[in-house]
């Protein structure tokens, strides 16, 4: 039998999104996987979980829309689906054992604490189960080829001996399928704390169907990564709420003799900010909330890894920041900004 692999999706409001991820998941062409749902609750809450299960017994129909990827999640597949449930309790306690016979585990959170802890409540549950060997951590707004996840297995399988730790593959927005979201994921400017995408924006004609480019860290919207990664690095880091989780985890997977890889055969698509807000495609569709959170993370990263000149570099790059929203007129993120620069552990909330 291949390797055994757990696919993590974070569940926050959009559960439709969710279902269609699922239903392109379930065509996938490996055969050795489960999926996992952890749900970051709403206030007030908005059922997903509900939704979800009646959709896996059947009695919930979902209509997506009608598009060049209709392909990956239409028809829908035969219902009922298997499903174990558990909360974040049964996880912490170690009370969340596995049949292994179930298609679909469902999570409920406790509370919003953000996109690693999350993450890191379905990965505990997986460091629990024997039979565990990889994860891939997928966004929930995505849908996959069917091929995808076999390739990120074979990938590794055959690189795992040189020290791999985090794979990515291809990522193409969901609403343009010819066009890159990015190849693998960034290059990271520690100078100002900034991430490049891997040919953001570019049409795909092959141009990034080798490895021969650099970047410094897979996105977090199609992460694979094995057992002996998390057993020697660690879960996600809680520090950042959102944002920067990819940096950490690459960061200290290269602090501890990993290094990253790409596959161009794993091709997911990627509606990008459908959650949170906001894309790459349309900069000033990014809400309030997303704009927050990346500056606040850029500098909870910088202090935890750079500090120093680096350090001094990133805080001054505010000032650029803050004349962007001026010419954005977006003058009341102004304060908001600022606060980040006395207090980078204030939430947005708080702001």
């Amino acid at each position: 039998m291949p390797p055994k692999v757990y696919i993590i999706l974070l569940n926050y409001k959009i559960w439709k999104d969710t279902i269609e991820c699922l239903e392109s998941l379930y065509k996938l062409d490996y055969p050795n996987y489960q999926v996992i749902v952890v749900d970051n609750p709403t206030k007030p809450a908005n059922d997903s979980l509900v939704h979800i299960r009646q959709w896996a017994e059947g009695s919930l129909s979902v209509d997506f829309p009608q598009n060049a990827l209709s392909y990956l999640s239409s028809p829908s597949i035969q219902k009922p689906i298997s499903f174990q449930y558990f909360t974040q309790q049964d996880i912490e306690e170690k009370k969340a054992q596995g049949n292994g016979s179930s298609n679909l585990i469902l999570i409920q959170a406790q509370e919003n604490k953000g996109f690693a802890k999350g993450n890191n409540i379905a990965l505990d549950y997986c460091m629990q189960q024997a039979d565990f060997e990889y994860v891939w951590i997928l966004n929930n707004d995505t849908v996959v080829e069917k091929d995808s996840l076999k390739a990120l297995v074979e990938y590794y399988e055959v690189h795992k001996s040189t020290g791999l730790g985090i794979l990515g593959g291809k990522v193409r927005y969901y609403q343009q399928p010819d066009t890159l979201q990015c190849a693998a994921g960034a290059t990271y400017n520690k100078w100002l704390a900034h991430s490049r995408q891997i040919g953001n924006g570019q049409k795909d004609i092959g141009q990034f169907d080798n490895q021969d480019f650099k970047f410094d860290l897979v996105i977090g919207a199609c992460t694979f990564v094995s057992r002996n990664f998390i057993e020697k690095v660690g879960f996600l880091g809680e520090d950042y709420f959102l944002y920067f989780e990819e940096q950490d985890w690459a960061e200290r997977g290269k602090r501890k003799g990993f290094h990253l890889g790409y596959t161009h055969k794993a091709i997911i698509y990627h509606k990008e900010g459908s959650t949170v807000g906001g894309n790459q495609l349309a900069v000033n569709s990014i809400n309030a909330l997303s704009d927050f959170y990346y500056a606040r993370s850029k500098v909870i990263f910088t202090k935890k890894f750079h500090k120093g000149l680096c350090l001094m570099t990133v805080y001054l790059s505010f000032i650029f920041i803050l004349l962007n929203r001026v010419r954005r007129k977006q003058f009341n993120r102004i304060p908001m900004l600022l606060k980040i620069l006395f207090n980078p552990k204030r939430m947005y909330e708080d702001s």
